[in-house]
């Protein structure tokens, strides 16, 4: 299969607001145990997860929207997670699933990417895959040995998946206490050995399941975003690979922008509320739905009921009291006093704020072009080989997991 790299659908703004996006916690299982993990204590209540049938309901009522986000637990756990993704697909017309894991079942994310390609043909696919540093570093973070696991399947997705532009591969990256001393390492060697189209890197959030494992400052996290900013350059030239001279032009506009936005709107929140400059929309373009059926309009803010006390009916739920009284709460944003670091809900946002957010993006395409001025990231074979020796890579692990040597990129100019 080989199709045309596809841009997002993020880049079509809209001012109408409505429901866009269902966040569905498929389970609340999961095979790892994150020190980060901000639904920790919400799977400890080990409830039962929605049956198949309660989730066809919800897709019955919801109406067409564009976005499905995946969590949970662990997405692939869910045995039937295909036909529920179909499912949307048939009824909702979804064009955009976000697909988060952790990587460790490999050989079913292909089975299932690669049935879900062909029963969604028209669906944006963004694979998410979980890795947090270096080997010992990663497994001590995601609480169970899955680095050289999560690797392999990576090659396996660029393998399968490399020239359909339906499918986009990030690598997502907490920042906590055990890494955040390699980050910058770690985010040199992501570039160089895996062919993936982002790398977004995540603060911490909400009540994490280990203590202290928040560790970043403004100041702290402002100094990454800064040092980090000519791989949104690269990047986003690796998305637009296949695209004409305008969807390049378009992409990049827009993902560096996008991701230089969300990073400076993330800072300015992490140890104090802090204006977005535009509202925030949950609960009036999103909806969250925990693994049990509870329901919110925010992952980082409280369940306001559950859907089985509203006949699973997504429209019946949009208009209830409860969720008129939340997003009244909220206010759009300004007077809830959230502390809001959550990308998903700053993405969602922007889309619906167009008059405010052009000139954000133009003024954050600035400020990356301004960073990157004059800087060239290396990536030669030595430097990805000085640092799996500096951080203990088991370099034949690494290889036939897929990160091979001889995979690296010389030189990329920001």
């Amino acid at each position: 299969m080989k199709t045309k790299r596809r841009g997002s659908s993020f880049n079509s703004l809209n001012s109408k607001r409505q429901l866009e996006s269902i966040f569905l916690f498929t389970t609340g299982k999961c095979n790892a145990r994150c020190a980060m993990c901000f639904y920790a204590n919400d799977m400890e209540k080990k409830a039962e997860d929605l049956s198949f049938e309660e989730i066809r309901k919800i897709s019955e009522t919801a109406g067409n929207f564009k976005r499905l986000w995946l969590s949970g637990g662990e997405p692939t756990l869910r045995e039937d997670l295909p036909e529920i993704v179909e499912m949307f697909y048939r009824n909702n017309h979804i064009t955009d699933l976000n697909f988060p894991t952790n990587g460790i079942m490999g050989d079913r994310i292909i089975e299932w990417l690669s049935r879900i390609r062909k029963t969604c043909p028209d669906c944006n696919i963004s694979i998410s895959i979980s890795l947090d540093g270096f080997g010992r570093t990663h497994d001590t973070q995601r609480g169970v040995a899955s680095f050289y696991r999560a690797a392999g399947t990576l090659k396996k997705i660029g393998e399968r998946f490399r020239d359909d532009g339906h499918v986009i591969t990030n690598i997502a990256t907490v920042i906590t206490k055990y890494n955040v001393q390699e980050i910058l390492d770690f985010v040199t060697w992501v570039y160089g050995r895996f062919n993936v189209s982002t790398h977004t890197i995540e603060a911490a959030r909400g009540i994490t399941r280990e203590d202290g494992v928040k560790v970043l400052t403004e100041k702290s996290l402002r100094e990454i975003q800064d040092r980090i900013a000519p791989y949104y350059l690269l990047y986003a030239r690796r998305i637009g690979e296949g695209m004409n001279f305008i969807g390049r032009g378009l992409t990049k506009f827009f993902y560096v922008g996008l991701m230089r936005a969300m990073y400076n709107i993330r800072a300015a929140n992490l140890e104090k509320p802090a204006p977005w400059n535009m509202d925030c929309t949950a609960g009036e373009t999103t909806l969250v739905i925990d693994y049990d059926g509870r329901f919110r309009a925010c992952e980082l803010r409280e369940p306001i009921g559950n859907v089985k006390d509203y006949g699973c009916d997504v429209q019946k739920i949009m208009s209830s009291e409860a969720m008129k009284k939340e997003t009244g709460a909220i206010g759009h944003g300004y007077k809830a006093n959230c502390w809001c670091t959550h990308g998903c809900w700053i993405m969602s946002s922007i889309t619906f704020n167009p008059g405010k957010m052009l000139s954000l993006l133009v003024k954050s395409n600035r400020e990356t072009k301004k960073l990157s001025a004059g800087r060239t990231v290396e990536t030669s074979e030595e430097l990805l080989r000085e640092l799996e020796d500096k951080y203990h890579v088991d370099r034949a692990l690494l290889e036939e997991a897929g990160g091979a040597p001889g995979k690296g990129v010389s030189k990329g100019a920001a």
